[in-house]
This record gives structure tokens, C-alpha cells and sequence, in this order.
């Protein structure tokens, strides 16, 4: 029984989907936006949506890049020793650093299975608003990735992937610019958007 005990420390566990748009298809990122429900770490329980427009360009002006949460410090954890090992965000690391982080949050979820699912935050006192949207969603498949070829090289990662065909992001009544395209995706090809459920980063 204890071979199919996992060893390692579960650093945290919960959903963390993403959407990833293009002005240009052939170009590069135009927005990379994730989504954290949080239901263990060593920060505790929480939430976060991270927002962040034009990540290649230093000086981007009015673009939008902030992450609302209601949890600092767990959100602060998931971008200093996740989200910046990332693949697609560590040319972002130094606006990682900097990013206008909006506590006191307030999360809802909305579904209408399979046709559409969307991630709400909000702080009215500070005027953020957030949505994340996904729409017509595929079939869902499991993933096993070794710490060798994970993101941060030290973590087993498991989760659950649900693509979307199409999904959008919406800050403060605007639409984010951008569409997701079509790339490889775990030996298949999906769309740059999909809903991750019980995603796991078990440090070897």
C-alpha cells in the first residue's frame, strides 16, 4: 500500500486555469492571465486572478497588470515561487516583482456546463472588477508530470485539464485585446485557454 503513497511535501493543491491571448496570431503573447481557487498550502485557503497585458513590453503604457486576491500573502507565495517559473512568464519576472497586487476580494463562480464557465473578482471600494471567461469546453483529461519536466523542475504535478475553444478576460467593463490560439498541448493540439482542476505540486 505505501508504493502508491506519493513522497514529498504537497506545497499546495486546488484549480488553477488560464488564458492566454494574441493580437496576432504568428506574434507573440498579448495578455497571460491565470486563476487560482486555492484549497491548501502553507498560506492557507484563498483566491487570486492575475491579469497581465503586453508581459514582454517594459514600458506598456495603460496596459493592465495586476492580480486581486483575498489572500496577500498566498497570492505574493504563488507568484514568487510558481507563476515566475512558469514557462511563458519568466520573461515577466521583474513586472512579477512589481505587479499592483489588490487584496480583500470578493470571488464568484458562474457555470453553465459545458457552453461557458466564468471566474468573477471584485473590490468595488478599490473600483476592480475581473472576469475571466471560458467557453465550449472539451473533454477533460489527467496529467502526470514529472518534477524533471515540470514548470519549477522540483515539483510533481498533477491536475486535471478541461480545454475551451475559445475564452476571453474582462477588466473593469473592457475587454481584454487578443484571442486564444491553437498550439501543442500535451501531445495534442488545444486552444491557449483551458479550465485546471485539481492541480497538485508535490515537491520531490
Amino acid at each position: 500500500m505505501l508504493e502508491t503513497v506519493r513522497q514529498g511535501e504537497v506545497d499546495w493543491t486546488g484549480d488553477n486555469p488560464f488564458i492566454y491571448l494574441k493580437t496576432d496570431p504568428k506574434g507573440e503573447w498579448s495578455s497571460l492571465s491565470l486563476f487560482f481557487r486555492i484549497a491548501l498550502s502553507s498560506h492557507g485557503r484563498g483566491n487570486a486572478i492575475l491579469v497581465l497585458e503586453r508581459p514582454y513590453e517594459p514600458e506598456a503604457n495603460g496596459a493592465t497588470r495586476l492580480c486581486i486576491t483575498d489572500n496577500r500573502p498566498l497570492a505574493k507565495y504563488l507568484i514568487a515561487e510558481f507563476v515566475k517559473k512558469f514557462g511563458l512568464f519568466r520573461p515577466s519576472a521583474k513586472m512579477l516583482d512589481e505587479i499592483r497586487v489588490i487584496d480583500g476580494a470578493s470571488f464568484k463562480t458562474e457555470a453553465d456546463y459545458p457552453n461557458r464557465h466564468a471566474e468573477l473578482a471584485f473590490n468595488h471600494a478599490q473600483g476592480v472588477e475581473v472576469t475571466m471567461v471560458w467557453e465550449k469546453l472539451g473533454k477533460a483529461f489527467a496529467v502526470d508530470v514529472p518534477p524533471e519536466k515540470s514548470q519549477t523542475t522540483i515539483h510533481e504535478m498533477f491536475s486535471v485539464f478541461q480545454p475551451a475553444a475559445q475564452a476571453h478576460v474582462i477588466v473593469n467593463g473592457k475587454r481584454i485585446l487578443g484571442a486564444t490560439v491553437e498550439r501543442d498541448f500535451f501531445g495534442g493540439r488545444a486552444q491557449s485557454a483551458a479550465l485546471a482542476y485539481s492541480e497538485t505540486w508535490v515537491r520531490s
